[in-house]
């Protein structure tokens, strides 16, 4: 029988395909599936023909199912959140921030970081929401693909969820420029916005967005804990150098949950549910039915997983400093500058403590 997308010498190769998945995987089943996998998708005579980059252009069309007329849903969204913020910094967090007496740099950066946990907050309970009682993708993750076809009808429910958090990421482009606290990695963040909306889009297009939805789950709660930290940092000093140790204390305890959420969703369930499912469950149960852009897709996914231990480096380093009780080279680089602008504290400082150096650490 005829294939949309796959030609019959690609359907028999499939065959070829040794092996099965498991249904609770460990790392050494990552390692292993993944390579026993890729062995076989990138085995020559998989990319007879292949010439690069029309086939892949081509290979792109052939899975790409979006109107155009999605763009603008998602540019009212952005402009809705842009609004929405502004109005939230200018009626609840203007005069808390003047009610707190907080010094002149951490009002500007109080209201970011207040608003982003907000944000993070009602966009991760909403997709606990669907992968808990509404669809059962994260217990079982291999259930993504049960009833994956090309092209496949995407459900109100997670198409609101791509269109909020795609119009968030384009409202943060606005903010970035507009709106957020300058810092030295001004257009990394720039940057990574673009590529957050591109990686939302092409999910959304080639109907992997059950995929998306776990990898949207297992990283907006991280950013929780982090925006959350940072905001009781702030508080933590006053005007004239009056110092609230309560609030220092509180964000030590939310800066611990962030590294332990950081260690649980971002390098465990998310290698193990979502790597292993899009890299090893994929090529089982869903190639033959035409599931394509196999190896660019699980490519930037492994990219991510990169920049998760690569950020875990600083995170853990700016912990081991902060328990040693070092002064020196604490702050978040990208704020060195940020004493110029501080009030003199006239008594003497205490310790480095966590979130003396979890300053602005941005890991998104």
């Amino acid at each position: 029988m005829a294939h949309p997308h796959l030609t019959a010498e690609q359907l028999e190769n499939w065959k070829d395909l040794k092996g099965n998945f498991t249904l609770t995987p460990t790392y050494i089943d990552l390692i292993k599936d993944i390579w026993n996998v890729i062995s076989w998708y990138y085995a020559p005579r998989m990319w007879k023909n292949y010439i690069f980059p029309e086939s892949f252009i081509n290979e792109i069309a052939r899975h790409i199912y979006v109107s155009l007329n999605l763009v603008y849903y998602v540019i009212y969204i952005a402009i809705g959140i842009t609004l929405l913020r502004y109005s939230f910094e200018r009626f609840i967090c203007k005069p808390l921030v003047n009610w707190l007496e907080l010094t002149p740099v951490n009002k500007k950066k109080y209201p970011e970081s207040i608003w982003k946990t907000v944000f993070y907050t009602f966009t991760w309970s909403f997709n606990l929401y669907l992968l808990t009682y509404r669809y059962d993708y994260f217990h079982q993750p291999y259930l993504i693909w049960d009833d994956w076809i090309p092209g496949m009808d995407i459900p109100f429910d997670i198409q609101l969820m791509y269109f909020i958090q795609c119009g968030f990421y384009l409202h943060s482009v606005y903010a970035t420029i507009y709106m957020d606290y300058k810092r030295k990695d001004y257009y990394a963040m720039l940057l990574h916005h673009v590529l957050t909306m591109a990686l939302i889009s092409v999910s959304y297009a080639t109907r992997y967005h059950k995929v998306g939805l776990l990898v949207l789950f297992v990283h907006d709660i991280t950013d929780i804990w982090l925006e959350l930290a940072k905001s009781l940092h702030y508080m933590s000093t006053r005007k004239g150098g009056r110092q609230c140790p309560q609030w220092e204390n509180a964000a030590n305890v939310v800066f611990v949950i962030f590294i332990l959420t950081w260690f649980l969703f971002r390098l465990y369930w998310y290698p193990l549910r979502v790597l292993y499912s899009t890299g090893v469950v994929t090529a089982y149960r869903v190639y033959n039915r035409g599931c394509g852009l196999y190896g660019f897709f699980n490519f930037l996914l492994l990219i991510l997983l990169g920049l998760n231990i690569y950020w875990l480096y600083f995170i853990l380093q700016l912990l081991f400093r902060a328990l040693a009780g070092t002064s020196n080279g604490l702050q978040d680089t990208r704020e060195e500058d940020d004493s110029d602008e501080e009030e003199p504290i006239p008594t003497s400082t205490p310790k480095a403590s966590v979130n003396n150096v979890i300053k602005e650490k941005k890991t998104k």
